[in-house]
């Protein structure tokens, strides 16, 4: 099989399409025409073509000279009814045909039928690429009725897009071509032009990866090969882009500006030498080698040192490649801003926690430069995957369907809280489904354990430290660069983001670099926790403005109660976006276990009636009101225990002030041993106001435990009030203080009402729980289970 790049540009292309490349004035491309030649060669290319745009010249003068090379173009055309602009590949034409091709591309029918009676042979580029950002499913069925040759790996597009269009294609028959010529009244070029025929091209513009991506067709001569595609025995093969293809593009077509302008960039600085050495076989002089050694020990310049340790080390290669040096760059990079960032983050903690507020701009400030390093691969990530609704548009209309993928962002993994709990119960149920959901993380290596399910997306930090207040919570930053690489790789089609910190922000960060669906799950109140914890207003004020500035640029708000819907439309939160978050609680674990089963055991409770506290040992649980509450019972009631399970900030502090045989403590228990305490216990007793759920009350009523709740939060959905438990007015003692004592009635005198209780708890527990309904209102649609990617 015959093999040839059908799209890749010369320094004839002159207009970039990239933003950054057009601020600095960059012609498109800087590759000589005999330098793709020699490069297609060498990498088995049996013949080669350049398809400038709109221009022929490059093509031409290769085809003059070589007999294994034919000309080509990528002609710019329109659909005349909305100006929408499609590139075509046109190949084997003469300058007399080019001259009209260039009078009427502006009408791509007209075109299509010159292309047509002349017998040339062409491609339409790109297919889910917009140009110009108008195209829509519409054009894309008119191009499936006027061409029969399509470029379905475009060296230069991601993957994704890649095969979605080949699939698109690959599933045209008779009866959708009879339906769409019905639709948009084109009479397709053949009778059977349903069945397609495939090229694959680079569209390469910096010389990097010509001949990484071609046509395969069963040819001798490069006439025979033109007319192979033609008649529709051509495939694609080769790679795709992603987007430190196009970042490398940018940083290429930049230096060879730099090197043909009259006024140069100053050669001497590291970055252009580091260019340099990464795309050329430049060996480095004298000069070079002591501007290296100076740099490496300028310890006031950590950016300089690390270029010159990056262009020493890809010198010291004895068979250096491209594709290896530009592999070096971006871990170079990554390190680089991964420093920087962590060195002006902790310098902004260091002021903000002295108080030194006047160098807090400063600090900010100083991250840009930072920040700036990565604005190339942000855009390059933002060009890549600017077309992602269009192709996932394009996608739902193919009969075989591909697994959705989901990423979810959370900056919480490992500690006790709700959040986790919930995080980690519904990794695993994913897994054992084989749904394809992963978890985008941050954890240390204290932090790993056999706890955590097998579809987690563990990304490399550059910076934590605790958070004041919370301090079993690490604030970790992670490395941009090296998660996005990750990320890009996963491919996902929708991210969930469950905390507003800086993994959650990384998640909106990729939703919108992605243009692809986010959905915020709002798991807790962080100002209202704030509130109960710090007396600064300001700084309450500040968390309520960052939380509804960061959950309004979601695209779907999941909110677990009713209630919290309520108080964040309040807070001026967009009700339409919003839709309830329901609780996954494996039932089956979760459920009362009898005497038989704790007699005995190292978990066993004392005797008395046993209230019960399950959650973070935290201010803002309310607890100091659990401790006043506790204290009034204890003096109507002497033998009620008051059993905390948990651990936390307060914990000490709650010991201290419970100095009581009849209160135990157990700390942080496993999750598996928790239905065991709950069977053993009386009553829950859960007192926040902060919370806008509350697991551990539905943990509870599926072990058939009735609890009391504060009227505030999500916890009071989960009772119904006077038949599961009670739904109290938060912080009114002498109310918390009789709904005790009056529980303690029931289980002593009245045993069957109390076991009626514990029934009903159970049965409206387990309706609010199951998986099946989770599964559907996070994914939107019934999900098929299918590989999620990962080798069990």
């Amino acid at each position: 099989m015959a093999k040839a790049d059908l799209h890749c540009h010369s320094k004839y292309s002159n207009r970039p399409s990239e933003w950054f490349l057009k601020k600095m004035g960059t012609s498109e491309s800087y590759t000589e025409p005999e330098t793709i030649y020699q490069m297609a060669k060498e990498r088995s290319m049996n013949f080669v073509t350049i398809t400038d745009h709109n221009e022929i010249e490059g093509s031409l003068k290769l085809a003059e000279k070589y007999s294994d090379a034919f000309t080509g173009v990528e002609t710019t055309t329109y659909f005349p009814e909305d100006n929408c602009k499609i590139h075509l590949l046109i190949y084997g034409l003469t300058p007399s045909q080019f001259e009209e091709i260039q009078n009427i591309r502006r009408n791509i029918y007209t075109l299509r039928e010159y292309v047509v009676d002349q017998g040339l042979t062409y491609s339409v580029a790109h297919g889910l690429s917009s140009v110009d950002g108008k195209l829509s499913i519409n054009h894309l069925e008119k191009l499936s009725l006027l061409f029969d040759v399509f470029e379905t790996i475009n060296g230069a597009r991601g993957r994704a897009g890649n095969n979605v269009w080949y699939q698109y294609l690959k599933h045209l028959n008779r009866d959708k071509f009879h339906e769409l010529q019905q639709k948009h009244g084109i009479i397709p070029i053949s009778d059977d032009s349903w069945a397609k025929s495939f090229t694959g091209g680079s569209d390469d513009h910096a010389g990097l990866h010509i001949g990484k991506t071609y046509t395969l067709a069963n040819a001798t001569a490069a006439d025979d090969f033109l007319t192979q595609i033609r008649t529709g025995k051509s495939f694609a093969e080769g790679r795709s882009g992603d987007f430190t293809g196009l970042v490398f593009t940018v940083y290429k077509v930049a230096l060879e500006f730099s090197k043909n302008k009259s006024r140069q960039i100053n050669t001497a600085l590291p970055l252009y030498n580091l260019l340099d050495f990464i795309f050329s076989e430049r060996k480095p002089s004298l000069m070079d080698r002591f501007s290296l050694a100076m740099l490496k020990t300028d310890s006031s310049n950590s950016v300089k040192r690390h270029l010159a340790e990056l262009i020493e080390e890809i010198r010291k290669q004895e068979a250096s490649s491209i594709d290896k040096n530009l592999d070096l760059f971006y871990a170079k990079v990554s390190e680089i801003s991964d420093e920087v960032i962590a060195k002006h983050i902790d310098a902004l903690r260091k002021n903000l926690t002295n108080g030194n507020f006047d160098k807090i701009v400063a600090d900010i400030s100083s991250i840009l430069p930072a920040l700036f390093l990565l604005v190339p691969f942000f855009s390059s990530l933002k060009n890549s995957n600017d077309d992602r609704p269009l192709i996932s548009k394009v996608e739902k209309s193919i009969p075989i369907k591909s697994d959705k993928k989901i990423l979810w962002f959370s900056d919480t993994f490992s500690e006790l809280n709700g959040v986790t709990v919930t995080l980690k119960k519904l990794g695993w149920k994913f897994w054992a489904n084989d749904i394809n959901v992963r978890f985008a993380v941050a954890l240390l290596e204290d932090e790993l354990s056999d706890e955590l399910p097998p579809n987690v997306m563990n990304l490399k930090t550059c910076y934590h430290f605790e958070i004041p207040y919370y301090n079993q919570y690490k604030f970790k930053v992670p490395s941009i660069l090296k998660a996005l690489r990750e990320i890009n790789e996963y491919e996902p089609d929708e991210i969930f983001v469950s905390t507003p910190g800086p993994i959650g922000m990384l998640g909106v960060i990729t939703a919108k670099l992605f243009s692809i669906p986010l959905t915020g799950i709002y798991h807790t109140d962080f100002s209202m926790e704030l509130d109960e914890l710090v007396e600064e207003d300001n700084i309450v004020e500040a968390m309520e403005g960052y939380s509804r500035w960061y959950y309004s640029i979601m695209d779907e708000i999941k909110v677990p109660t009713e209630s919290y819907m309520d108080i964040l439309e309040e807070r001026g939160l967009d009700r339409s976006k919003m839709s309830i978050f329901p609780r996954h609680l494996d039932n089956d674990i979760f459920a009362y276990h009898p005497p038989e089963k704790w007699n005995g055991s190292n978990l066993h409770l004392p005797d008395g009636l046993n209230l019960i506290y399950v959650g973070r040992v935290s201010k803002d649980k309310n607890l100091e009101f659990l401790i006043n509450v506790y204290r009034e019972v204890r003096k109507q009631c002497d033998d009620i225990n008051l059993i905390v399970a948990g651990s936390g900030p307060y914990l000490e502090e709650m010991k201290a002030a419970l100095n009581d045989k009849r209160v135990v403590f157990t700390g942080r228990l496993p999750n598996e041993t928790m239905p065991m305490i709950y069977s053993q216990a009386h009553t829950l007793v859960f007192p926040s106001i902060t919370d806008t759920y509350g697991m551990a009350v539905l943990e509870a009523q599926c072990c058939e435990l009735p609890a009391i709740v504060s009227d505030q939060g999500g916890p009071k959905e989960i009772i119904e009030d006077g038949k599961t438990g009670s739904v109290l007015p938060a912080l009114k003692l002498d109310s918390w203080v009789n709904a005790i004592l009056d529980m303690n009635d029931l289980v002593m005198n009245r045993p069957e009402e109390y076991k009626q209780i514990r029934t009903i708890a159970r049965q409206r527990a387990v309706k609010m729980s199951g998986w099946e309904a989770v599964l559907k209102q996070l994914t939107r649609e019934e999900l098929v289970p299918g590989s999620n990617g990962i080798t069990k």
